[in-house]
């Protein structure tokens, strides 16, 4: 039976998923009974392959958690939701939320009845003068995405933060002896979160470089898959420190070390803008400490490398300073881990009690669930009145029960003689389905005759001029036709089938003489198992000769309904023309062309 006292909190990252269990002591003190992490393998900025592995990832937390049953807040990462900062007059407090509900309208890029969105008011005691507050808002349906996929798992909805504002949350907690105004760098998988604070006041902004640039930039630099790339970063990725500091004695690794302090070169350049512009826009202080948590906290030197380039203390931020440690828990491995669990500390002092900053977006089905609870009182009234209808229904459904009872033995008796005739029913069946498969085959055909109507219409727009008609056309399935004969010879041959004089190719499976102009020994192209199309025609005494045919030809090939390729290369295999004689007094020639058609027309009984 789950533990009511236990507080299960879920932080989504784009590729690492977390999961842990808190206890409360009398105190108001956390304690850390459990946790877990699962990676997610992949590029964290395709969404179409991170849900499928999110949900994966949050059903093996959730197991090993043994979260099933559990209320249990969970995180959404930052470059999800959309954030604004935004400055209000000085209002009385009954005016405030129609201001902020204008603010919205105004600053959120969607409408507000597509998103989840909430506001909190941010810096100490704001009831006199200029109030600050920030909106965040979510698009539902990508909220509703991430609800599904932990209340799959058997995990219950309490509450859906935002990571930044956890994160805040757990370092107010854990430093409440910090005064001076600091930066939060969270360096996540697909973005970073700056978090700034001072006292109260709190100020955050997405970035959207993250570790897998890093990533990125390590597979093009050594022409790497993405999951490989990750590895080797895992495994030996280090920040090269600049300076007089010698590189690695490891080559790879030296070369590897300078690709990431590019990138990381690149975060730095947008977290210094961002600094700056919290100083200018939002009239903050500049950071005089910088602490480093996220996934990317992890990685060698990372915290020399912002010393370096701020030129202020930078340290790993542990969330664990104010949490106890549960004996059950390895503590050593929970301090290595510790600048990954921020979100997790946050998400559980909202489950523990009141947060200097509470940010909530709730799904829909969460916002169903909490208006059926307001409703309850209502709908246990409505449930007495129920019960008692229904004793007054049990009297009349009591003699309805004789009376169904006897009219179902007579239609029992019925059935008994129906199912003498299932036999037969069901070999109609079999014969319905077989009756259908067979019928199939005419529906395919009778579908697709649009291929003919089409490939007509594009046969007749393949002429450039007046030297060529045609006398027939027909298919033929291996070299023989199999259309019914449109006439026959005198010697009763069809004319598809090769009869002299009708057809300039051989008869299927015979070979034959040249044609004239055709050199001797020339190769027939094998045609079996193919379906041809047959063009019968004339050409009209020119200049050029037999060129018109064979250019008429190439032109028909390059359409998309022949399978000719290279024809200029055996144009004899497709092409036959009787050669125009010198001084002989004829007006036109015959010729034929057989072209093997890319769709086959199948017949079966």
């Amino acid at each position: 039976m789950a533990d009511s006292n236990n507080l299960a909190v879920l932080s989504l990252g784009s590729q690492r998923v977390g999961g842990a269990v808190f206890a409360k002591t009398s105190k108001g003190d956390l304690i850390l009974k459990r946790y877990q992490f699962a990676e997610m393998m992949g590029d964290p900025t395709l969404d179409a392959t991170r849900l499928p592995q999110l949900k994966v990832a949050v059903a093996d937390v959730a197991g090993n958690l043994r979260l099933k049953g559990l209320q249990a807040w969970y995180s959404v990462a930052g470059h999800a939701v959309f954030t604004r900062f935004v400055k209000l007059p000085p209002v009385s407090d009954d005016k405030v939320v129609q201001i902020i509900g204008l603010e919205a309208k105004q600053n959120v890029p969607f409408p507000l009845n597509e998103v989840a969105w909430d506001y909190e008011f941010v810096g100490g005691d704001q009831s006199i003068g200029e109030r600050e507050a920030v909106i965040v808002a979510m698009k539902s349906d990508v909220l509703n995405e991430l609800n599904d996929i932990t209340t799959e798992a058997g995990i219950k909805t309490a509450g859906v933060d935002l990571a930044p504002m956890a994160i805040f949350n757990a370092f107010r907690y854990s430093y409440p002896e910090v005064d001076e105004p600091v930066v939060i760098v969270d360096l996540g998988a697909r973005s970073t979160n700056l978090v700034f604070v001072e006292g109260q006041r709190m100020f955050t902004r997405n970035l959207l470089v993250g570790g897998a640039s890093v990533t990125g930039a390590v597979a093009k630099e050594f022409n790497l898959g993405f999951g490989d790339a990750e590895q080797q970063k895992r495994m030996h990725g280090f920040v090269a420190l600049g300076g007089t500091v010698e590189d690695h004695s490891d080559p790879a690794l030296a070369a590897l070390s300078k690709v990431i302090r590019n990138s990381m070169t690149l975060l730095h350049g947008q977290v210094l803008r961002t600094i700056n512009y919290y100083r200018a826009q939002q009239g903050g202080s500049a950071p005089q400490r910088i602490f480093l948590c996220g996934g990317g906290g992890q990685m060698g030197y990372v915290a020399e490398f912002f010393q370096e380039k701020f030129k202020v203390p930078v340290e790993i931020l542990n969330p664990l300073r104010g949490v106890q440690v549960d004996r059950g828990v390895d503590a050593e491995a929970a301090a290595q881990d510790s600048h990954a669990m921020a979100e997790m500390v946050g998400l559980a002092l909202r489950g523990s009690g009141a947060c200097p900053m509470e940010i909530e977006l709730v799904p829909d089905k969460v916002a169903v669930a909490r208006d059926a609870a307001r409703r309850a009182p209502l709908l246990v009234v409505a449930g007495l009145c129920l019960w008692a209808l229904l004793g007054v229904s049990i009297i009349y459904f009591g003699k309805a029960d004789e009376a169904v009872k006897k009219k179902l033995s007579e239609l029992q008796r019925k059935g008994a003689d129906l199912t003498s005739y299932a036999t037969d029913l069901n070999g109609l069946d079999k014969k319905l389905e077989d009756l259908k498969t067979q019928a199939a085959q005419l529906q395919q055909a009778v579908n697709e005759r649009s291929y003919w109507v089409q490939l007509l219409n594009e046969l007749n727009q393949k002429y450039q001029n007046d030297l060529i008609w045609l006398t027939q056309v027909e298919p033929l399935k291996n070299g023989a036709s199999i259309t019914p004969a449109l006439f026959q010879n005198a010697q009763g041959q069809s004319g598809a089938t090769g009869t002299p004089g009708l057809s300039l190719f051989p008869p299927p499976e015979v070979p034959a003489a040249p044609v004239v102009g055709e050199a001797a020994g020339a190769p027939v192209a094998a045609q079996a198992d193919k379906m041809q199309l047959r063009l019968l025609g004339l050409y009209r005494k020119n200049d050029e000769g037999q060129k018109v045919v064979y250019d008429f030809a190439k032109s028909l090939a390059a359409s998309k309904f022949y399978s000719a390729e290279n024809i200029g290369d055996k144009l004899n295999d497709y092409v036959k023309a009787e050669a125009v004689a010198i001084g002989e007094d004829r007006f036109a020639y015959k010729f034929e062309i057989r072209l093997p058609l890319k769709e086959l027309m199948q017949f079966k009984k």
